[in-house]
């Protein structure tokens, strides 16, 4: 079984009527843990009633909380979370929370050593104290090391984290809107979008590329090959965690050694499924993708 880290936020989304699990890195553990993986979080909560009911919740989920921390002052991170008619989800993020004082232990260090793979975003470095922790594990893990960028938008602190990321970075997953914010910082000359993701792959050494489409599907390209998948047609309830599920079956599927052609069917599959259920986290296995796909057409 293959263990995959998420490393960084863990928090609560508050919807209008619900809370529910979220945090992206720890989003794309629990969906690994879904599809038949070991799933960890590494990240810190509160020492309140919200950050124990997370350890309760992921516990209950199958999901190793060992590395969590329970920082004794810094509340755990919540989300204020709106959708709009397509489901379509905008944030409010809380700030200076436990998982922005995440520290170096004992746990994280046994996860650089035993871990297949590990995902972070930019999120969780905002503060310099767990950017250390972050960069540190990047640096010095031989697991698959996976960045999904998962950034609001685009500032000089920004930058910094992904420029400082990317030179420790396997795979590289990122949505239209996080693509151009790049580009036109990275690359401001280069227009063309598949020329800018191959001179990603050929600068950093990567060795896969993921770029969202939503609705439209997902392309992925590992410098030399590249794959486009058109968007299952679904009814959307609820988008958040989409992006999510689909790195949990990327890195997956990379583990497993399929091509790309075979990685982005399950990546899309993922996505789509998940449109449809409320929360980013929903419970699921991969029979239930399977029976999914067998019910939905591409359009």
């Amino acid at each position: 079984m293959k263990t995959v880290v998420g490393l960084g936020e863990v928090l609560w989304d508050f919807y209008p009527e619900a809370k529910m699990l979220g945090g992206a890195p720890a989003n794309v553990a629990l969906h690994c843990q879904c599809m038949g993986a070991h799933g960890v979080i590494a990240s810190a909560v509160g020492h309140d009633p919200t950050g124990q009911e997370i350890i309760e919740t992921l516990k209950a989920r199958g999901i190793e909380t060992s590395a969590i921390q329970i920082h004794p002052t810094k509340s755990t991170g919540t989300v204020h979370v709106t959708l709009d008619d397509a489901g379509n989800p905008s944030f409010d993020c809380s700030m200076d929370t436990a998982f922005d004082h995440v520290t170096w232990n004992d746990s994280i260090d046994q996860l650089v050593q035993h871990s297949d793979a590990v995902v972070t975003g930019t999120l969780a470095q905002r503060n310099p104290e767990s950017r250390e922790v972050i960069q540190h594990f990047l640096d010095t893990t031989p697991a698959l090391r996976v960045f999904d960028v998962n950034f609001r938008g685009w500032n000089e602190s920004v930058e910094s984290i992904v420029k400082e990321t990317l030179p420790k970075t396997d795979i590289l997953k990122l949505n239209e809107d996080e693509m151009q914010l790049m580009q036109e910082s990275l690359r401001p000359n280069q227009v063309n979008v598949k020329e800018f993701l191959a001179d990603l792959v050929q600068t950093y050494n990567l060795k896969w590329v993921a770029l969202s489409l939503g609705e439209n599907g997902c392309y992925l390209t590992n410098g030399s090959e590249e794959v486009m998948a058109l968007g299952l047609a679904v009814q959307p309830v609820d988008t958040i965690g989409c992006g999510d599920a689909l790195v949990a079956a990327m890195i997956l599927r990379y583990l497993e050694g399929d091509t790309i052609h075979d990685a982005l069917r399950w990546m899309n599959l993922a996505g789509g499924y998940v449109a449809t259920q409320m929360g980013a986290t929903p419970i699921y296995t991969l029979q239930d993708l399977e029976e999914f796909e067998s019910t939905h057409s591409e359009f």
